[in-house]
C-alpha cells in the first residue's frame, strides 16, 4: 500500500513539475495573426520577448486616417496593459475589434496562455461625478474643437465632452477641402477663357434680390480690374465665393451668415496653420465646389480632416485650461432663470454634472438618423435605410438638435437635405478612390457614355447619377492623377473595390462597358481640354485621360449634409422660436442651419465650421467673463 501511494506522489509531482515547467517557459519571437477590420482584412506581426508583448506592426491594414488614429490607440493599450481584454474605441468599432482578435490569434500562434493576458481595461472612465468650466462644448469634431480652442486661447476654462473614444466626428473622415478665396495661392492656377465665361454667366443673369445685385456688381469690378492689370491667374474673391455659395443655395441661404463664413474664411486658414496645421500650396476643387479654392492639408501629414482636428489634439494636450472628456454623451442642457448654466452627460453609465457659464453645440448634424432624416425630408423620393450616409455615423445622429429645441431653440431649413455623388456601393462612405472631387477624371454610365458636367453642383450630379441606367455611375480617372504605385488608390485596388487596368479597352471590359463608347468619352473631354466646348458645360479641367495605368470604381449617391438645424445669429448664439437669443447659448457647425441653403457647395462645410466654431468659441468666452 505504501508503494502504491509513493509511486501515486512521484508521479503527481513529476507532473506537477512539468505544468511549472510549462508554464514557465519562456517565448520569444515574432508572430502573425489575422482578422478583418471596416475597411478591409487586418494583418499584424506581434514581438514577444519572454512572454513579454513588445511590439505590434502591420503587415496588411487598409483603414482610413480617422480610423487609424484608433487603431493607434488599441495597439499602445495591448502594450501598457499587456492585455487583450480591452474595451474597443467607440467610433472605430469594428476595426479596434479587428485588432483585438488578430494579437489574440497571434498569441495563440505563440502557444501562450491566453488568460495571461485577459486583464480587464477599461478605458476613459471619470474620475469625478462633478465639473466646472466657463465653456462647455458638445462635440469634439472640427466646430468644437475650433470653439473649444479658441475659447481657451481667450482665457477661459474649457471641458470638451465627447460622446466616441475619439476626436474628429464626421471631419476626420471628409474629404477635408477648405474653400476661401486665396489670392496668394491662387497666382499657381491659369485662368482659362472657361472661367471667365463662368463668372460672366452669374452676372449676366437677372439678379434674385439687392444682396445678389449687390454681389455682381462687386464682382464685376473687381474681375475688370483683374483683367485690365494683366493678371493670368485664377480670378476670386469673398464676393464670388459669397455670390456662389447664395445662388448655388438657391437663394435660401442667409446672406448676413455667408458673409461671414466667406469674410472671415481666409482667416480661418491662418488661425489654422498658428496652431500646427500644413497646406498644399495649390488649391484644388472639392466635387461641387464651383470655384478652384479648396484648401487641402499636405499630403502625408494632414491628410482629409486631419488640418481642423490634430493641431486641436495637440493643444489640449499642451494647455492646462482645457480638458477632453471622451465616452461622455450629453444627455441635457441644464437651464436656470432663462440661462444655460449646465449640462447632464452620461460617461460609461454614471451621470456627469457640468456647471458652467455657456454651453457650445457642435455635434454635428442627423444625415445618418434615418427616422429623422424621413421625417424632415423635402427633397428626394426617398431617404430610407436603403441610402447610405458618408458621415461617420455615430455622429451624424442630430442629437445636439434635439438638446438645443428641448430648451426652446428655433430650427430651420430642417428639409433640405444633401445627398453626394461619391457614395461606395455598400456602405454609403465616400473615401474611396478616384474620388469624384479634384481634376482629371470624368463620370461615365453603364454605357461608357459621359452624362453631366464633372464640376456641376452636387444635386444637379446627383440627380443625373439617378437618371442613369440603374442609377449609378463610374468615375474614370488614369496616371495622370494617379501614377503607378501611388499608395491612396493602390488599396482600394487591392480591395477590389477599384478597377485597374493597363489599356482603356481592358478597364472597359473589366467593368462591363462599352469600350468605344468609353474611348470616345476620354477623347471628347481631351477635346475640351484643347480649348472645344463642352456639350455638358464643364469649365473647370487640368491634363488630359490618355497615360496608363487607367482605373474605375462604381457611385451611387449617399447621404452627406443636412443643411438644417439649430437657427444662429453672426455671433454663434442660438435663438428661440421668437428670435430671442438663449443667453449661454452657442452652436457652430453641421448642428447649424439657415447658411448654405438648398444646396451645400462642395467645401463650404469646413470653412464653416471653422469660421463659427471660433466665433462660437470667442462668443461663449466673452459671454462667461
Amino acid at each position: 500500500m505504501k508503494k502504491i501511494i509513493l509511486l501515486l506522489l512521484s508521479t503527481f509531482m513529476l507532473f506537477s513539475c512539468a505544468k511549472k515547467a510549462e508554464e514557465s517557459k519562456s517565448v520569444s519571437g515574432e508572430f502573425t495573426g489575422e482578422s478583418t477590420g471596416f475597411n478591409g482584412p487586418i494583418k499584424l506581426k506581434t514581438t514577444i520577448t519572454d512572454n513579454k508583448i513588445e511590439k505590434i506592426e502591420f503587415i496588411e491594414n487598409y483603414e482610413s486616417f480617422g480610423v487609424q488614429r484608433a487603431i493607434n490607440i488599441i495597439t499602445n493599450e495591448i502594450i501598457e496593459q499587456q492585455s487583450i481584454n480591452l474595451d474597443v474605441v467607440t467610433g472605430a468599432t469594428f476595426a479596434t475589434r479587428g485588432i483585438l482578435s488578430a494579437v489574440e490569434k497571434s498569441l495563440t500562434e505563440a502557444g501562450l496562455d491566453l488568460e495571461k493576458y485577459n486583464t480587464k481595461y477599461s478605458r476613459g472612465e471619470l474620475d469625478s461625478q462633478k465639473y466646472e468650466a466657463d465653456v462647455v462644448v458638445i462635440g469634439a469634431g472640427g466646430a468644437g474643437m475650433s470653439a473649444a480652442v479658441t475659447a481657451a486661447q481667450n482665457g477661459s476654462k474649457v471641458i470638451v465632452i465627447e460622446k466616441l473614444g475619439i476626436t474628429g466626428g464626421s471631419t476626420i473622415f471628409s474629404g477635408g477641402a477648405y474653400n476661401a478665396a486665396d489670392t496668394t495661392r491662387g497666382q499657381l492656377t491659369e485662368m482659362t477663357d472657361k472661367n471667365i465665361a463662368a463668372i460672366n454667366k452669374l452676372l449676366e443673369k437677372e439678379p434674385n434680390d439687392e444682396y445678389e445685385k449687390k454681389l455682381q456688381s462687386d464682382v464685376k469690378s473687381q474681375l475688370e480690374k483683374h483683367i485690365s492689370e494683366g493678371n493670368k491667374w485664377l480670378f476670386d474673391s469673398k464676393e464670388l465665393h459669397a455670390l456662389q455659395t447664395y445662388s448655388g443655395g438657391d437663394y435660401q441661404g442667409n446672406p448676413e451668415l455667408i458673409d461671414v463664413m466667406v469674410n472671415n474664411a481666409l482667416d480661418g486658414v491662418d488661425w489654422l496653420e498658428s496652431v500646427g496645421a500644413k497646406w498644399e500650396e495649390k488649391l484644388g476643387s472639392a466635387t461641387g465646389s464651383l470655384w478652384q479654392r479648396s484648401h487641402y492639408g499636405i499630403k502625408g501629414e494632414f491628410p482629409n480632416g486631419a488640418p481642423e482636428i490634430l493641431p486641436a489634439e495637440k493643444y489640449i494636450a499642451e494647455n492646462d485650461n482645457i480638458e477632453l472628456h471622451l465616452y461622455t454623451k450629453a444627455v441635457k442642457l441644464v437651464v436656470e432663470d432663462g440661462k444655460i448654466v449646465g449640462v447632464k452627460a452620461d460617461n460609461k453609465g454614471k451621470e456627469i454634472e457640468y456647471s458652467t457659464k455657456s454651453v457650445v453645440i457642435a455635434t454635428g448634424g442627423f444625415g445618418a438618423n434615418v427616422e429623422m432624416r424621413e421625417k424632415y425630408n423635402e427633397q428626394w423620393d426617398n431617404l430610407g435605410v436603403g441610402i447610405g450616409c458618408s458621415n461617420q455615423n455615430p455622429s451624424a445622429q442630430g442629437e445636439g438638435i434635439i438638446l438645443a429645441e428641448e430648451v426652446g431653440a428655433n430650427l430651420v431649413d430642417m428639409g433640405l437635405i444633401q445627398l453626394h455623388p461619391n457614395g461606395e456601393v455598400g456602405t454609403g462612405m465616400m473615401m474611396g478612390q478616384p474620388h469624384t472631387s479634384g481634376l482629371n477624371r470624368i463620370f461615365v454610365n453603364n454605357n461608357g457614355d459621359r452624362f453631366v458636367a464633372e464640376d456641376s453642383r452636387r444635386d444637379v450630379l446627383v440627380n443625373a447619377i439617378y437618371a442613369q441606367p440603374e442609377g449609378n455611375m463610374w468615375i474614370i480617372a488614369d496616371g495622370n492623377r494617379y501614377p503607378e504605385g501611388d499608395d491612396l488608390i493602390a488599396n482600394y485596388v487591392t480591395l477590389n473595390k477599384t478597377f485597374k487596368a493597363d489599356t482603356v479597352e481592358e478597364l472597359a471590359k473589366m467593368i462591363g462597358v462599352n469600350p468605344e463608347n468609353l474611348q470616345a468619352s476620354i477623347d471628347a473631354y481631351n477635346e475640351v481640354v484643347d480649348g472645344k466646348e463642352d456639350e455638358f458645360g464643364l469649365k473647370t479641367f487640368d491634363k488630359k485621360l490618355g497615360v496608363a495605368p487607367f482605373y474605375a470604381a462604381k457611385r451611387i449617391p449617399t447621404v452627406h449634409h443636412t443643411m438644417g438645424g439649430i437657427q444662429i445669429n453672426t455671433n454663434a448664439e442660438v435663438l428661440n422660436t421668437n428670435g430671442e437669443v438663449i443667453k449661454g447659448l452657442y452652436a457652430a457647425g453641421e448642428v447649424t442651419g439657415d447658411i448654405h441653403g438648398a444646396n451645400r457647395l462642395g467645401g463650404n462645410a469646413i470653412v464653416d465650421i471653422v469660421v463659427f466654431g471660433r466665433i462660437a468659441g470667442q462668443s461663449a468666452s466673452e459671454y462667461s467673463k
